[in-house]
């Protein structure tokens, strides 16, 4: 899986570890982000799910987090992937697909990329 997805990839990955809420229907996830891009990222739930329909492929959600400099982002995405096997040890990550980058967020993928860079 992970060759075929890096295939698929049009833009770098910098890892990061972003606290982060994603909001689907009426229910509120916490977790974090990795791996982000300026296309979309890899989400990590740390809330218990008990439907895992929360997420599924193409399922548009909304995301919520707070760039290093204090402002608060929120987009919505789509469910690209999940992975199959969560359990206590090993969270539900989510491949997400960013629908609308914010300016906000494109600001955060220029710094880090500098950063990752240098």
């Amino acid at each position: 899986m992970l060759s075929y997805e890096m295939e698929k990839r049009h833009s770098k990955r910098i890892p990061v570890r972003l606290e982060a809420f994603i909001l689907t229907d009426e229910k509120t996830y916490m977790g974090y982000i990795e791996n982000i891009s300026e296309d979309g990222f890899e989400y990590v739930v740390h809330s218990s799910i008990k439907t895992p329909v929360d997420f599924h492929y193409e399922k548009t959600v909304e995301i919520y987090f707070q760039i290093p400099s204090g402002e608060a982002v929120n987009m919505f995405c789509t469910v690209k992937w999940l992975s199959k096997n969560s359990s206590a040890d090993k969270p539900l990550t989510i491949g997400i697909k960013i629908t609308e980058p914010s300016a906000k967020f494109k600001g955060l993928i220029q710094a880090l990329d500098i950063v990752s860079i240098n």
